[in-house]
Parts: C-alpha cells; structure tokens; sequence
C-alpha cells in the first residue's frame, strides 16, 4: 500500500506489528540459544541477541507511534469517494500520519481542493500538540512552497464535505501547485 491510500495506516500498523514480533522472538530465541550452548549469557556470543535489539527497537517505535491512529470507516470513505468524485483540482489523501519535530499528528482524511487544505483532525501523539499546532504547522508548509492557500481543520466528515464543497471551483488551472502540495504532504507523512 501507498502513502495516501486509503487503508494504508492500518496496513502499516500490521506489517510493523509482525516485524516487531518476530524480531522479539528472535532475540529472545538466539538469548535463549547463548544460554543453552555455552550456559551462561556471560559469552560474547550474547552480542548476537544485542546487537539485533537496535532494529527491533526501531520498528517497535515506529509501530508504537502509530498504533492508536486508525482509518476511516468504508461507509465514510466511500462517501467522500463519491460526493468529491469529478471534482477539478480536488486530490483526496487517507491515513496521513504527518510528523514534525514535536509530534506526529494524523488527518484520516486530507482533502487538497482548489490549493486550499483541510484536514480531518484525527489527533496527535502528544496531548499538547493539538489542531491549531497542526494547522500552523501545514500553514508553515504551504508558505514555504510561495503560494497563498490555507490550511483548515475539520471534525468530521459531514464538516469535511461541507467545507471542501462550499469552496469555489478556481478559474485558474492550479494542477501544479495542488500536486506540488500533494507530494510535499506525501513527503512528511510517516
């Protein structure tokens, strides 16, 4: 699955989750083997187990900063699908995780229309790190790609909707810059 995509946080979640387990069951199966072999873990042979918790540490952390996220339902997925479908210059991005330096904040649903941005707030890892700090933080994003759109977040679907439909259809051709915007998410997206 791609970055994007819908069902991608949850694909992610598994396939972290399985390489994590099985890294752990490894450590623990070659400790187990020093142990075994020479009957003490007092060997350098223990390095072996050591030296693999590095990779284990890296993908637990990962799937550890993820894990209380999750996709949207398929009911809301598929009305957004349908409701924004034929839309011009509207690109519909599911399961971004967005890291920055405080935190990792996550928009089930990221809507790019008309250069603007809104985001369907879906929390954060960190309490203090709340919509207004994200908004802030993708409204950073876009100023530094030169152009003048906004960021907006959003509570739920319906409002999600509401708000991307209630914007004008733009009469200049903005492709460019709403993908140039869609890469620059994909690109900070975990």
């Amino acid at each position: 699955m791609e970055k994007g995509t819908y069902g991608y946080i949850d694909s992610y979640k598994k396939k972290y989750g399985i390489a994590t387990v099985i890294f752990a069951v490894v450590i623990v199966a070659a400790a187990v083997a020093v142990y075994l072999i020479f009957g003490t873990v007092k060997h350098v042979a223990i390095l072996v187990p050591i030296i693999l918790s590095l990779p284990f540490a890296k993908l637990m952390l990962q799937w550890v900063v993820i894990a209380k996220f999750h996709s949207l339902k398929s009911e809301e997925q598929a009305r957004i699908q349908e409701q924004l479908e034929g839309r011009e210059y509207c690109i519909v991005l599911y399961d971004t995780a967005l890291s920055s330096y405080e935190a990792i904040s996550y928009a089930s649903c990221l809507v790019i229309d008309q250069g603007d941005i809104y985001l369907l707030w879906g929390g954060s890892n960190d309490k203090k790190y709340d919509e207004t700090k994200q908004r802030e933080y993708i409204q950073g994003i876009i100023g530094a790609t030169g152009y003048d759109f906004e960021a907006h977040t959003v509570y739920s679907v319906d409002e999600l909707l509401e708000a991307v439909l209630a914007a004008p259809i733009s009469e200049a051709d903005v492709s460019v810059k709403c993908d140039r915007l869609r890469k620059r998410m994909l690109d900070i997206c975990v």
